[in-house]
């Protein structure tokens, strides 16, 4: 009976052959699926949305509708609403012809007007509020600091009030931000250096020096205060009301400046005591002597 004899490098050379083969294989199948496959029935269809970008033609199953609140609240299938054009500068619960309603009962001494007043619920809009026309994407910051886009926010008003002042100028298709304001014409740099200098004996000018991270900005225009204290690395709350300069805060948030529509009047702030190091009015218009807690008072607990 003859024997059978086994070479190891033969055996070796087999493997390897028979594993590039399988490898070979899958790579082929692999391939062909890739370039058959796409034609096949099985398939999945494109989402809607992405043929009619595709297309050219859009559309958008949204309808121009002025809605208001219902209860329960139901949101339709076809998606909400988009409010008419009129209302694309819309702020809920600041709406003047309402607060002119409520006007005999609020104490306009205290600034209450200014104040945030809802509606009942069925008189409070559920539609989505229009962009501004020829809407662009904000312009980052820093750039942002100094310019945004004239179409984004398409007031003239302020500009025309608070030019001299150097809050804020048109040119061309931008609104430009010198960095003044009503009580600092040179700039907002120069009229922090100065409160440095008041506040800490070294002359440096910083606050940081002077312990102050946090500020809380009362009655803050386009903010151009808090934009400069940005490269400080100290944090501003900046507020304004809804009044005769409407459009401030818009100005301020398409900056990219935290800023909120708010009044020191009848209700207080929603923020803890200890807050803010320094809290800095310019002309804010606010009476700090009447009708004002003692935390308002003196310089402390804000």
């Amino acid at each position: 009976m003859g024997r059978i004899i086994w070479s190891t490098s033969s055996f070796h050379s087999q493997s390897g052959q028979f594993i590039i083969l399988i490898l070979l294989l899958i790579t082929v199948s692999f391939f062909t699926g890739t370039f058959f496959g796409r034609n096949s029935s099985n398939s999945p269809a494109a989402p809607s949305y992405l043929s009619s970008q595709l297309s050219g033609a859009p559309t958008f199953s949204n309808k121009i509708s002025l809605t208001h609140r219902n209860s329960p609240l139901i949101i339709p299938e076809s998606g909400m609403n988009i409010c008419p054009m009129e209302f694309n500068e819309h702020i809920p619960c600041h709406d003047p012809s309402y607060i002119k309603e409520l006007s005999p009962i609020l104490d306009h001494s205290r600034r209450e007007d200014l104040e945030r007043h809802c509606p009942p619920l069925e008189r409070r809009l559920f539609c989505l509020i229009p962009p501004p026309d020829d809407y662009k994407v904000s312009i980052r910051w820093p750039a942002s600091r100094d310019y945004v886009w004239r179409s984004n926010v398409n007031h003239s008003r302020l500009s025309e009030v608070k030019g001299g002042q150097n809050w804020v100028h048109e040119k061309g298709q931008l609104w430009w931000f010198p960095g003044g304001g009503t009580h600092f014409k040179h700039g907002a740099s120069e009229y922090i250096q100065r409160l440095g200098n008041n506040m800490i004996t070294n002359e440096t000018g910083d606050l940081r020096s002077a312990g102050v991270y946090q500020v809380l900005d009362v009655g803050c225009g386009v903010a151009s205060f808090s934009a400069y204290l940005s490269p400080l690395n100290i944090t501003t709350m900046s507020f304004a009301p809804k009044d005769g300069h409407e459009n401030q805060i818009q100005f301020a948030l398409e900056r990219g400046i935290g800023a909120m529509i708010s009044a020191l009047a009848t209700k207080q702030l929603p923020f803890p005591s200890n807050s803010f190091e320094m809290v800095h009015c310019s002309r804010c218009r606010v009476d700090w002597h009447e009708n004002a807690p003692p935390a308002y008072r003196k310089d402390k607990d804000y």
